[in-house]
């Protein structure tokens, strides 16, 4: 479900008095005719079965469709000769093919009729919690996908002739994917002799499924084709059929333009200008068997650019944050299913290709690919290669099994509740808040978001601020000011900041939960979002106020912090340094220190474990562990310092100051930290 709205609540109360009539489309009747047939059912009813699509929207021309239940619908999410692919197969498919009924909101909700339309948004959850499956179909808009570039339509034709491969790839079928690259290897007219040959070729190189499945790391000098054509030298002992007759007869070599003299019949380079050629049964087999190594690459290329463009869309479709609530939904169940259009198929297809796809799969079973959150191979050390996998994409074999899996547990089973709440793309912001906060333990504050108000990400990261709890605050803040973000020296800094996509969030939540956190987290005190009501007339009072700010009478929204404790930094030691302090005088002008220069500003390091924690000093020194502030101690007033730099490994020369200590230097010692 995609639709971006909510239910007013005053309408509730009035819907879970009656029983509630779901529209559903009949599968069998829609897949027989090629025409959408809806019906109406009881959502009550313990007997109905039906499945509950989640996918996300394409933007095509508009297709208007008679229900047949008192409405037309307007689809622009997929092309109907998609979705009628799907409904065929999914009456092939062994766990769907006796379910009746299936729900997609762009044809099942009567978007035109704001009464009911209210209606069945409000039934939204119940309508994904009682049905039979859920089934993802992350490009269920193909033809939008394939219409968005020319490498995506590409990609997605080259799919049609291994789609077996992949499907068996995806599902971890090992003897099943390896029987069919031996068939592959067969049909391609690859070498059996030496023996050694097809083994190098599936072992050595990037393009079978050893190298899909399996993370090794290249030397930087490993050349994937050349490697391939190294390999291949050992099958090129076979003399060409026909060269021999060129020699007996001495025939005039053939000749290609002035640089190039060839006595092969099947010279590639012959073939660059499309004329009418006569080739003999045994040149023509010649041709074939000589063309087994770009077979290798092409098929080997095809299953790759499939996989990729499968895990980007699978990411695409999961950050909807609507997709989010529908997801979550099939948690509680564990009857999540996934299927991409691309593997779907027509009975009657004019090539053949479909015909023999659905010969396959109704003699071996056709089954839709199942997400498991219970499966204990989500945390496997497997998958951990993925990170590593990704940065040396191409200095590796790159496994694409192993990133697709990857991506599919860490966007549905390991994503934080900020993550979620922040990385989901949503037309509105406030949809962030209807969609996530039901599945966390805010989840009482849904039935507030109507009067928030929140127009803006940034808006979105101030409410956080305000509901979450401690350790969930200090989360964002470390996350906020990691060396990563995107910032503009933008007020408030702690909130303005681009978030960085990676990002080590499980490291960060050990070290604010470990006993030597630097940090109380269980005290709601440590972290608070709160108003600075003066700084309005202070600044339009002010001399020395930026004209930006002789209008603003809003107040700033700043942050006390109470860490156990921080180093006061001597941070002036070379000229760049005072150059990064004067970028800091306007905003520390904007929040009251008026006085501010290179020399009186305050420099504050706040890790993120205490000192004494017992670990090594230096192995939780890096920046990513550290709040950097500038500001005044006299005033206590701070802003983030994103440009800090400083050689961390120093911090035991400075000023070290804990809350219990009493005879540091007075001038440079509070209890809390305002955080503008």
């Amino acid at each position: 479900m995609t639709i971006d709205g909510q239910v007013n609540q005053s309408s509730k109360e009035q819907e879970k008095k009656k029983p509630f009539q779901v529209v559903l489309v009949d599968i069998e009747k829609t897949v027989a005719d090629k025409v959408i047939h809806c019906v109406k059912k009881t959502l009550e009813d313990d007997d109905l079965k039906y499945v509950a699509l989640s996918y996300r929207w394409g933007e095509l021309h508009e297709t208007l469709v008679d229900t047949g239940v008192g409405y037309t619908a307007s689809i622009t999410s997929f092309h109907l000769d998609d979705f009628y692919k799907l409904c065929y197969t999914m009456t092939l498919e062994s766990d769907m093919k006796d379910i009746k009924y299936l729900w997609v909101d762009a044809i099942c909700v009567d978007q035109n009729n704001p009464v009911r339309r209210k209606a069945t948004i409000y039934q939204m959850s119940n309508i994904y919690d009682r049905a039979t499956y859920i089934l993802a179909v992350p490009d269920l808009p193909l033809t939008y996908i394939k219409g968005v570039s020319t490498k995506n339509y590409d990609t997605i034709n080259a799919i049609k002739a291994y789609r077996k491969d992949i499907y068996h790839l995806l599902h971890g079928n090992t003897t099943e994917f390896n029987a069919l690259e031996e068939a592959f290897l067969n049909d391609s007219s690859v070498p059996k002799e030496p023996p050694e040959l097809r083994q190098l070729l599936v072992e050595y190189t990037d393009y079978f499924g050893h190298s899909f499945t399996t993370y090794e790391k290249h030397h930087t000098k490993h050349c994937p084709v050349r490697t391939l054509d190294h390999i291949c030298k050992l099958g090129e002992s076979r003399p060409p059929t026909n060269r021999w007759k060129f020699w007996i007869r001495k025939k005039k070599k053939h000749l290609i333009g002035d640089n190039h003299w060839c006595d092969d019949a099947t010279c590639p380079l012959k073939f660059r200008f499309d004329k009418d050629m006569d080739f003999s049964w045994d040149e023509e087999k010649e041709l074939n068997w000589s063309k087994w190594k770009s077979k290798i690459m092409n098929r080997g290329n095809s299953i790759r650019q499939a996989m990729e463009l499968m895990t980007d869309l699978v990411k695409d479709w999961s950050s909807r944050v609507w997709v989010v609530s529908e997801y979550s939904i099939a948690k509680r169940k564990n009857n999540l299913k996934y299927w991409f259009t691309q593997f779907s198929f027509t009975y009657g297809d004019d090539n053949g290709m479909d015909e023999d796809l659905i010969y396959y799969f109704k003699k071996n079973g056709l089954h839709f690919f199942k997400f498991d959150f219970n499966d204990p191979l989500m945390d496997a050390p497997y998958y951990s290669d993925q990170g590593a996998a990704r940065l040396t994409r191409g200095t590796s074999t790159n496994p694409i099994y192993i990133r697709f899996h990857y991506t599919m547990t860490r966007h549905l089973a390991q994503q934080t509740f900020l993550e979620m709440i922040l990385f989901t793309k949503a037309s509105r912001n406030e949809d962030r808040f209807y969609s996530v906060l039901p599945l966390s333990e805010y989840h009482e504050k849904k039935k507030e978001v109507s009067n928030w108000n929140v127009g803006s990400l940034l808006s979105v990261k101030l409410k956080l601020y305000e509901i979450m709890n401690s350790k969930d605050k200090l989360f964002l803040l470390f996350w906020s000011t990691n060396i990563e973000a995107i910032h503009n020296n933008v007020l408030p800094t702690f909130a303005s900041s681009t978030l960085p996509t990676d990002f080590e969030t499980e490291h960060l939540l050990q070290l604010l939960t470990d006993p030597m956190s630097n940090f109380d987290v269980d005290d709601p005190c440590t972290l608070q979002l709160l108003h600075d009501d003066k700084h309005a007339d202070q600044n339009n009072n002010s001399d020395d106020n930026d004209d930006d700010d002789e209008d603003h009478q809003e107040p700033y929204d700043y942050l006390r912090l109470k860490p156990k404790e921080y180093y006061a930094v001597d941070y002036l030691e070379y000229d760049y340094q005072a150059e990064l302090l004067t970028k800091c005088i306007p905003r520390s002008q904007r929040i009251g220190i008026h006085d501010a220069t290179p020399q009186t500003l305050d420099v504050v390091a706040i890790p993120a474990i205490q000192w004494e924690s017992g670990v090594s000093p230096f192995i939780y020194r890096g920046r990513k562990h550290f709040l950097y502030l500038v500001g005044s101690f006299a005033t206590n007033k701070w802003t983030m310092f994103f440009d800090f730099d400083y050689d961390y490994r120093r911090l035991d020369e400075e000023l070290h100051v804990t809350a219990n200590d009493t005879n540091e230097d007075v001038t440079k010692s509070v209890t809390f930290f305002d955080i503008y």
